[in-house]
């Protein structure tokens, strides 16, 4: 497990506040940024999770916040503070709760900051909030009074958010919290409107401060779109969507099998292997994407146990193995070695789920 007493202390000195933060771990990295009165902290379990996953997290106190000065009484200044932040480290991706979110939005309104982010996720937050229902959750909440002046900011600003929000190209995922969250169907339906290649997903048991809530689950959400948005980007360098596939091209057939496992119920590994099974090709379809002398950057992009069932995948010799479907465990041969292996749980349910075997054995795969 992560020693995060490891980690490393931040600071960015800025125009009326000096914002402390920490760094921990190494890999791809993520930028925190906390909800309205919590501080950095509140991200502590979480980033345990992504750095035993192999990333950099990167989390600081907003202004006014923790053991960051200055007052936030404008977004304006929150949001040239995530700028900044952006700034030290490019290429990040960049998680925002509630306050963390609309101040992320904000700085990605500038074409410059938004070329140095590689994804953003939104929790529990859209970029135009009905202000009703705004006031009403925040006065139930107990928010203090001091942040009166910055929700009436934020509230004015959605038209720049909105704006802001609709010119995002990057990958966007927004995680929702249960029925305690003020975020709508209505709310997710306009997020999408402004970003159709957004994905939402949904944590029923968070209130509106899902990291503090539960951020097991949200560790989860963050790792599996990060990792997915990784091997599509490998996917597309790689030509996946100029090699013709029936019903498309097989960048489209690569998404619709990830979705068609993910609907399966399967776990990070068998949908991420799912989305980059044609990687070294098949025995039914043998365009490899990579060599197989070139392995490490799946194994970058996916993570070593995602890539390994990747290789299984495309080295099954079907004529051989697929006569066997059913049994446990499966001999499995190779037609990269012709090596046979005993393949059982849980390597054969992620290979093979136990309905998709049934439905082989009487329709043999093409």
């Amino acid at each position: 497990m992560t020693d995060l007493s490891t980690s490393r202390e931040r600071q960015i000195v800025r125009p009326g506040a000096v914002l402390r933060g920490e760094e921990l771990g190494a890999g791809p990295t993520v930028l925190l940024l906390h909800a309205g009165g919590e501080r950095r902290r509140v991200w502590a379990p979480i980033t345990e999770v992504l750095v035993d996953a192999g990333f950099r997290c990167v989390a600081f106190d907003q202004r006014g916040h923790g053991d960051s000065g200055g007052s936030p009484r404008a977004l304006g200044p929150c949001a040239d503070d995530v700028a900044a932040m952006i700034r030290a480290d490019p290429g990040c991706v960049v998680v925002g709760a509630s306050l963390g979110g609309l101040a992320a939005i904000a700085a990605l309104g500038d074409p410059d900051v938004r070329a140095s982010v590689t994804g953003l996720v939104l929790v529990d937050v859209v970029p135009d909030p009905d202000p009703h229902r705004t006031r009403r959750f925040l006065a139930a909440s107990g928010a203090p009074e001091a942040s009166a002046d910055l929700v009436e900011d934020v509230l004015a600003q959605s038209p720049r958010l909105r704006q802001a929000t609709a010119d995002l190209r990057m990958p966007v995922l927004l995680v929702r919290g249960g029925s305690r969250s003020p975020i709508t169907d209505d709310d997710v339906d306009r997020l999408l409107r402004l970003v159709p290649h957004a994905t939402v997903t949904r944590i029923r048991s968070a209130g509106h401060l899902v990291a503090r809530d539960q951020p097991a689950a949200l560790a989860e959400a963050i790792i599996t779109a990060i990792t997915r948005w990784a091997a599509l980007r490998l996917l597309r360098d790689l030509g996946a969507a100029q090699i013709d596939h029936p019903g498309g091209n097989l960048l489209d057939h690569l998404q619709r099998v990830h979705d068609l496992v993910a609907g399966w119920g399967g776990d990070r590994r068998a949908c991420l292997a799912a989305l980059c099974h044609a990687a070294y090709g098949t025995d039914g379809f043998p365009h490899a994407l990579l060599p197989l002398d070139q392995r490490d950057r799946l194994r970058t992009a996916i993570g070593d146990t995602a890539e390994s069932l990747v290789h299984l995948y495309g080295a099954c010799d079907r004529g051989r193995t697929y006569a066997h479907l059913g049994a446990t465990p499966l001999p499995l041969t190779d037609r990269f070695t012709g090596e046979t292996v005993a393949l059982a749980a849980p390597d054969l349910t992620d290979f093979a789920p136990p309905d998709h075997r049934q439905r082989t054995r009487r329709r043999p795969q093409q």
